[in-house]
């Protein structure tokens, strides 16, 4: 399966990051909700096609050692340093093939999770059909198949942009030399949309936008020779033939019409007169141009609707605060409430408040979905609000958190990550988190998302967090450095103060570690 010849990707590295929607943790609990039985992830086997250099898998096989990852991809240097990390780390349970998915050899087994994600829409035709052909050969009776694609209508105004693109740097073969005209090109035409009519002004906004890409993206993406989108209809049309079905999105929320008037949810109920007529309608009210689309076997027992009994076995987080005023829990009174990636609701149920409430303070951990009913049930009670029989039945509390994750107001997992309640006398990071913060500026949280770590200071703290340091030693050291680097706010040589002010910007940085989810239990 070796391929020594070089691809574009060997040339100019395309950016890894991990993908918290990939997580086999979030495809189980959408597989749960509508019918299926996919493996636990605790125990599962995962196969990523196009994996680079393993950035995506690597944090998975770190954060769930019983299970197994497999992942191929054809670009040479990206998989070796993925196998170098793999070798450092010590890991047993992951994988990295060089070699083409065309090739996949099917002694590998079934999967219980396969992801293909920037995949599907770059490459060739028979490539596509063998992604499908392997999700149809490879996926477990209860399997889930994760692929993103280039999504229709909204990849129309997209393409545009990339065909002036293309027309620019026609006759230039030297990658860098294409991004480079490439880059120039877009601030040229940016610069020139002072105009206030409808037309400039996105445009404008799309190619700030595009600026904002890394150099691998932009040539990976917006120059590639393939970049083919689908109106989801078609997506399915494909995959019908290898024995495969649509199972749901992997960001659960964006098959709802949450911000639409009633007036469009109404009409939009008339049109979708099935579910696959009702996805096609949201991505024309939504202009849609990227979807993440879930598939499983055609035989498998998923249904069309969601099933809220399911969500009495998970573990319930939310970020959701009060947006406004008091967090009233008294019946009758509506509350309003706003997460930190901008989802809201709004509901007067008591236990529901309450719950939130909790779940609030507790951020980032999850509860047990019967911990949190009883929780919530006991917070209103020292409050003084009794809670009737019926409003406080699993099944109640079930069907309104469903409601709230279908707004991506609340997250559901089936396993609550291994991270630390509070920060501890000698806190720790992941040996995977402290590899990251030597070789990049990104590392993976205990969440799967990626976190960007932009100064030394912060580099530091993360490189001697493996628990042998307690909070002294660790002011210490960056107390060190910060002096070293001619860093040092001393004022009135006062240094006590100095060093009582990098002392509390310590503990600080130490609780956003804990609440990112870096700080490992």
């Amino acid at each position: 399966m070796m391929h020594d010849q070089p691809t574009s990707y060997d040339v100019i590295a395309y950016p890894s990051y991990t993908h918290p929607q990939t997580h086999p943790d979030r495809l189980a609990v959408i597989g749960l909700l509508f019918g299926l039985e996919p493996a636990p992830v605790s125990r599962c086997r995962v196969l990523e096609l196009g994996c680079g250099n393993g950035s995506n898998l690597i944090p998975m096989a770190c954060g769930l050692p019983e299970s197994e990852f497999v992942g191929i991809d054809l670009a040479t240097q990206p998989v070796a340093q993925g196998q170098q990390a793999i070798r450092e780390l010590g890991l047993q349970n992951v994988t990295l093939l060089h070699g083409s998915v065309t090739e996949f050899d099917a002694s590998q087994g079934k999967f219980d999770y396969l992801l293909a994600h920037g995949l599907f829409s770059w490459v060739p035709a028979p490539v596509r059909e063998q992604v499908l052909s392997l999700c149809r050969k490879h996926l477990a009776p209860h399997g889930i198949a994760f692929i993103s694609y280039n999504a229709l209508p909204g990849s129309h105004l997209r393409t545009m942009l990339r065909e002036m693109m293309l027309f620019h740097v026609r006759g230039l073969a030297a990658p860098e030399e294409r991004v480079r005209q490439t880059e120039a090109f877009i601030k040229f035409l940016a610069n020139a949309q002072d105009s206030k009519d409808e037309y400039r002004q996105w445009i404008k906004a799309e190619l700030t936008h595009i600026l904002g890409h890394e150099k691998g993206h932009l040539f990976h993406d917006e120059l590639a020779e393939i970049s083919d989108p689908y109106y989801f209809t078609q997506f399915i049309q494909q995959a019908e033939p290898h024995g495969l079905k649509y199972l749901g999105e992997a960001d659960f929320f964006e098959m709802f019409d949450y911000g639409f008037n009633d007036a469009t949810r109404e009409t939009l109920k008339q049109l979708g007169q099935n579910r696959l007529l009702r996805e096609q309608y949201l991505d024309f009210l939504k202009c849609r141009r990227f979807r993440q689309t879930l598939l499983c076997l055609a035989d498998a027992p998923a249904g069309s609707e969601p099933t809220p009994q399911k969500i009495a076995g998970f573990f319930i987080a939310s970020s959701a605060k009060c947006s406004g005023g008091e967090n009233n829990l008294q019946p009758g009174v509506t509350v309003a409430y706003l997460t930190a990636k901008g989802a809201r609701c709004a509901t007067d149920f008591p236990l529901g408040k309450a719950a939130l409430s909790l779940l609030s303070a507790r951020e980032p951990l999850p509860l047990p979905f019967d911990e949190l009913r009883q929780r919530a049930v006991a917070h209103l009670a020292a409050a003084g609000i009794s809670v009737s029989n019926e409003d406080q039945t699993p099944e109640k509390f079930s069907a309104f958190l469903l409601e709230l994750y279908s707004a991506g107001v609340v997250e559901f997992r089936t396993v609550a990550p291994k991270i630390a309640h509070a920060v501890s006398a000698r806190p720790v990071v992941s040996p995977l988190t402290r590899r990251q913060v030597q070789h990049g500026d990104f590392v993976t949280s205990q969440f799967h998302v990626a976190v960007k770590i932009e100064d030394e200071i912060g580099r530091c703290l993360l490189t001697s967090l493996d628990g042998t340091l307690d909070h002294g030693e660790l002011l210490e050291k960056i107390w060190q450095l910060l002096k070293s680097k001619k860093a040092l706010v001393v004022q009135d040589n006062d240094e006590a103060a100095a060093r009582l002010k990098v002392k509390a910007d310590l503990e600080n940085n130490l609780k956003k570690l804990a609440q990112m989810g870096l700080l490992v239990g």
